[in-house]
């Protein structure tokens, strides 16, 4: 039986809406007015079948009727539509382009010459079609890549010195600024396996046995720090559970058992742990603290909440703490039955006494606000935004206004991130520029419900009533330098974990979950710090002993001078 094929997509504009409806009551319908009337009606009649047979999910009708889930506005996609061309005439655009600088050219006081002239009209075309090309998409320079080994070629015959093989009579140099350097990249397995093969000879009379000893350069374990490193990456931060690595891993000839694989991950922990403090010690310490919270499922947890019924915090979180401190960022993750306010005042009660009131992001959930908790409160700015993209479908005049307003704010804080503004210049930006934004806004919402345009307990009147209740702080920004809009850089740092969730579902214990949190915090801290974290993780195995005497030492940021300067002692 063939497919049932979804209605299409209408898009229409406000405007064009109201034009539709005006030339229905006038009894005035064009041929390209009946066609969309007939889509329409096609669309109701697979609507009212799929509900009564109710084969599809309510997530699907969504989709079918209104497209993919995008919070961009619905205004802002019909202009963008309107205003740009199309890829097919980019062709015509830049000849167009062209004919117009020609024109152009001609008309000035002094005329170009005709190289200058062919050159600009060159950088035009080259400019219009070159504009949808992604910066940072291609290929990338031998300099992009890191190597693990590095080979040099000398050349057979010549070398530094030695006269022209031209007889020009100059002399050979070393081009140090541009060396011949090409990049090859090799394949290989998850792991490097060597099998020791020992001579063992029994002697005939006495029967004793005599082995060979083991040569210099032995490995005294049998799991060497980087593959127990490559593990935690693999199990962490790419979300691949140990039983998909350990099905891998048999695909290639190396049986580990996922029982084995978690020992050797738990074995990192042990080393890294102390690492934890100190992080969190700077965390507090910090100008900036943002949090947000994901679901787990700790079977552990689960266990009690069955045998306790009436047990009163029944939920388990994923905190994700994202701090900046100077020059660092810090990130770290927490899982257990606290939400996030809890995990950041246990973090803040760190902080030195003397140092001000730190600047905190978070949503404006009650749990994310203790009320002892000490700090500049800042709240997200598109977590408002979103209350009103979610129901634009119903509401496209007010919801588009409202998102388009805090497009201009986001596009005045643009600003300030390309011409890289100090905290006091950004603010002074934002007064300047956003503040009769966000006042003319906050004047509208008002309005829409002294002029009863809005009832104050529809879907639009709860977000407006959102916006109004929360407003200074999100609107922190106006008044405290350094505030953030939003909590993105938290959701995003909270994919970590979704991911993992999503592939693994659960972890068996509270100490799984720590070990998780501890280890993903590394590694993500890494990432911000542009650390290898495997290489992190390997030198904290190897110095396991220092590391619980001098944590501060290694940090993702500082590891790699404090391993100079031992070996630079060692010389």
């Amino acid at each position: 039986m063939a497919k049932e094929k979804e209605p299409e997509q209408i898009e229409m504009t406000p405007d064009e809406i109201r034009a539709l409806d005006k030339r229905i009551a006038d009894f005035v319908l064009t041929r390209e007015d009946a066609v969309l009337l007939g889509k329409t009606f096609h669309g109701y009649l697979w609507f009212a079948n799929k509900l009564a047979q109710i084969t599809t999910t309510l997530h699907k009708l969504r989709k079918a009727f209104f497209g993919s889930k995008t919070e961009k506005s619905q205004w802002s996609r019909s202009k963008n539509k309107s205003d740009s061309a199309s890829n097919d005439d980019l062709s015509a655009v830049a000849e167009d382009s062209k004919l117009a600088n020609e024109a152009n050219d001609a008309n000035t006081p002094e005329a170009a010459t005709p190289a200058e002239h062919s050159s600009a009209s060159l950088q035009n075309e080259r400019s219009i079609v070159n504009k949808g090309r992604v910066k940072g998409h291609g290929r990338l320079g031998a300099d992009a890549y890191i190597p693990d080994e590095t080979i040099r070629v000398n050349h057979t015959i010549l070398k530094a010195g030695d006269p022209c093989p031209l007889l020009c009579g100059g002399k050979l140099y070393e081009l140090k600024d541009d060396p011949g350097v090409v990049i090859r990249i090799k394949g290989q397995s998850c792991a490097h396996v060597l099998r020791y093969e020992f001579d063992k000879l029994r002697c005939a009379l006495c029967l004793e046995v005599f082995t060979a000893e083991a040569p210099a350069g032995f490995p005294p374990e049998k799991y060497d720090p980087y593959f127990k490193a490559n593990l935690v990456v693999q199990k962490y931060f790419m979300a691949s559970p140990f039983y998909r690595q350990e099905r891998h891993q048999k695909l290639l000839g190396l049986p580990l058992p996922d029982s084995t694989q978690w020992d050797l991950v738990e074995s990192v922990a042990d080393c890294a742990y102390p690492v934890l403090g100190v992080l969190e010690q700077i965390a507090a310490n910090g100008t900036h603290i943002d949090h947000d919270d994901t679901t787990v499922r700790i079977l552990d947890i689960i266990r009690t909440n069955k045998v306790e019924p009436n047990k009163k915090r029944k939920g388990m979180f994923t905190t994700c703490i994202l701090t900046q401190s100077g020059d660092h960022k810090i990130c770290l993750y927490y899982n257990g039955t606290q939400h996030g306010g809890e995990n950041t005042a246990r973090v803040l009660a760190k902080r030195d006494k003397d140092l001000p009131p730190i600047i905190r992001m978070c949503d404006a959930l009650a749990a994310n606000v203790p009320a002892d908790l000490k700090t500049i409160l800042c709240h997200c700015l598109v977590h408002g935004r979103r209350k009103f993209t979610d129901i634009e479908a119903f509401f496209p005049t007010e919801c588009g206004y409202v998102i388009e307003q805090l497009a201009n704010v986001y596009r005045y804080d643009a600003e300030a991130k390309e011409q890289r503004m100090t905290p006091e210049q950004r603010l002074l930006h934002h007064q300047t520029y956003s503040a009769p934004v966000m006042d003319a806004l906050k004047a509208w919402m008002q309005a829409q419900f002294d002029e009863r345009k809005v009832e104050p307990n529809s879907a639009l009147g709860q977000s407006i009533r959102y916006m109004q209740k929360h407003w200074i702080e999100l609107t922190r920004f106006l008044s405290v330098a350094g505030a953030n809009l939003d909590n993105n850089n938290v959701e995003r740092a909270l994919k970590l974990a979704i991911r993992t969730r999503k592939s693994a579902m659960f972890y068996r214990s509270m100490h799984g979950a720590f070990v998780a949190g501890l280890l993903l915090s590394l590694i993500a801290t890494c990432e911000l710090a542009g650390k290898n974290p495997i290489h992190y993780l390997i030198a904290l195995q190897d110095h396991r002993s220092l590391v619980f005497k001098s944590p501060d030492v290694w940090l993702p940021w500082n590891y790699e001078s404090t391993l100079a300067a031992m070996e630079e002692k060692a010389a």
